[in-house]
């Protein structure tokens, strides 16, 4: 893998001390006229080979897989650009703000024979796969309930009108497209399509700082049951998830993202708690995962993951509110 970083926000921050892991041959990163000090800091300090402040020239390097972690709208621009210039696409999330932007891409991808996928790291840790192994073993689902509520360091700025791109609708944001996305997520990911989807939210200065996604499953899981996905930039709490069946339960106490132990409770009241510490960052397995579908050409896994980020996409699209 060939390497090439779109923006220097925290997420780059996390990815590049991790990225070494999977070994690629080179790694190049994209900064902006705004930020030329950082990206030229960034490039010293992770020893990369190279940076660029101009798109078309980052696009001609000696790249063939480009990885876009920049604000949410800007997503599908410079996403579409890079598979017209037959590269490998990663997408932070959410992969795009529209589901036909979505669309549009995945069709493209198809075209030049190239892998597009989603950078949500809960798909591929250790932990969120065997809680898929184990859900037989709780009967039918009747209840699940995952939270991530986190009080937002932009918050008091946002109250006093200084508003970051995760607060701004014009970007994209909002509790439901910054945290809740990871709820959605992996309730797609062991459940699949609901019947239905809907989002109760706190609304300020236009935008949703915290709510609840409701989900309604049906019969294909039993007799059906409820999900909600419940998420916070203005308030925060321990964290506490669960998935209830007729025969026992899983219960989590961090967001669905950081996974890296769980507890299986039947109604017994027996306790087992399987954990995962590997020492790898929680990153490593979804770039592992992405230069393997790149290095293989597996576009079964990749359009099998993209299935869920349309469903993802629609569900957002639908609930999300804004109001410019």
């Amino acid at each position: 893998m060939r390497l090439g970083i779109v923006g220097t926000g925290l997420i780059v921050h996390e990815v590049l001390p991790m990225i070494h892991l999977i070994n690629p041959e080179k790694i190049y990163i994209l900064g902006t006229a705004h930020s030329v000090e950082k990206t030229e800091k960034l490039c010293r300090t992770y020893h990369l080979n190279g940076c660029f402040f101009d798109y078309r020239e980052f696009l001609g390097a000696d790249i063939d897989t480009v990885y876009i972690a920049i604000p949410n709208h800007l997503h599908y621009e410079f996403a579409r650009e890079a598979l017209l210039h037959h590269k490998h696409v990663i997408v932070e999330k959410p992969i795009t703000v529209t589901s036909a932007q979505l669309e549009d891409l995945i069709l493209l991808a198809r075209e030049q024979k190239c892998i597009l996928a989603e950078a949500m790291s809960l798909h591929y840790t250790p932990a969120c796969r065997s809680i898929a192994e184990k859900l037989p073993l709780l009967g039918e689902i009747r209840l699940v309930s995952f939270q991530f509520c986190q009080y937002s360091s932009r918050y008091d700025a946002f109250c006093e009108g200084r508003i970051a791109p995760a607060f701004d609708p014009k970007c994209a944001g909002g509790a439901l497209m910054d945290l809740n996305i990871y709820n959605l997520h992996a309730i797609l990911g062991l459940f699949g399509k609901p019947l239905s989807a809907r989002y109760f939210a706190n609304v300020e200065r236009g935008i949703d700082t915290s709510g609840i996604l409701t989900l309604q499953y049906g019969r294909e899981h039993g007799t059906g049951f409820q999900a909600a996905a419940i998420a916070a930039k203005d308030c925060q709490a321990p964290v506490s998830s669960s998935i209830q069946g007729t025969r026992g339960c899983i219960r989590i106490s961090v967001p669905m993202n950081q996974i890296e132990s769980y507890e299986l409770i039947d109604n017994q009241k027996n306790s087992t708690v399987f954990e995962f510490h590997e020492g790898k960052h929680r990153l490593f397995y979804e770039f592992q995962a992405f230069r393997r579908m790149i290095e293989e050409n597996d576009f079964d896994t990749a359009e099998k993951m993209l299935e869920i980020s349309l469903e993802a996409v629609k569900i957002l699209e639908k609930n999300r509110v804004y109001s410019i």
